[in-house]
């Protein structure tokens, strides 16, 4: 279910001290077990219909477009993406536009499509994750608070060359 062995002893060097690891998973029907078991417990994705929201997860899944928190063998948090177009992207966030993925080639920007975690200190670590993993790119974020009666938070960061690294000290 790893992405490969750098990450099998990053795991393992995270479960001995305590802390969830955030990876990449293999696109196999584990992994999107793993990660549809999570969401589906997880507001607000417990609400969203299944067809739409499993082929989101699967097609994440199976380009590395996303991370996974797991502490041990439970998911904790998931950030999954598209990559896309600044014009694409500035148009999701001012007018509620189509945000629709582009070739890897062709993408200039990242949008954060699926973010969950309960706890905020691993949240954050996956959005850092995430944005690692797209260097240069201007990385797109839309929270949308259902139900709670706030409006949509909308942002976006340009970023620089970052460290990769998937697993990250907070």
């Amino acid at each position: 279910m790893l992405e490969n062995e750098l990450e099998v002893g990053a795991a393992s060097q995270a479960r001995k001290s305590g802390r969830p690891v955030i990876l990449k998973l293999h696109g196999s029907f584990e992994a999107f077990g793993v990660v549809f078991d999570y969401l589906s417990k997880t507001d607000p994705f417990t609400r969203f219909q299944v067809g739409h929201f499993s082929s989101v997860i699967r097609q994440q899944l199976k380009t590395g477009h996303h991370l996974v928190a797991m502490d041990g063998p439970t998911a904790v948090g998931y950030v999954g993406w598209i990559l896309t177009t600044k014009e694409i992207g500035d148009n999701w966030q001012k007018t509620d536009g189509k945000l629709t993925p582009v070739a890897e080639g062709k993408a200039d920007s990242a949008a954060l499509t699926v973010v969950a975690s309960r706890d905020r200190s691993i949240l954050l670590r996956l959005i850092r994750g995430a944005r690692t993993l797209n260097p240069g790119k201007r990385v797109y974020f839309k929270r949308e608070y259902d139900g709670e009666g706030r409006s949509t938070r909308k942002s976006s960061v340009a970023n620089a060359a970052l460290k990769p690294s998937i697993v990250e000290s907070t």
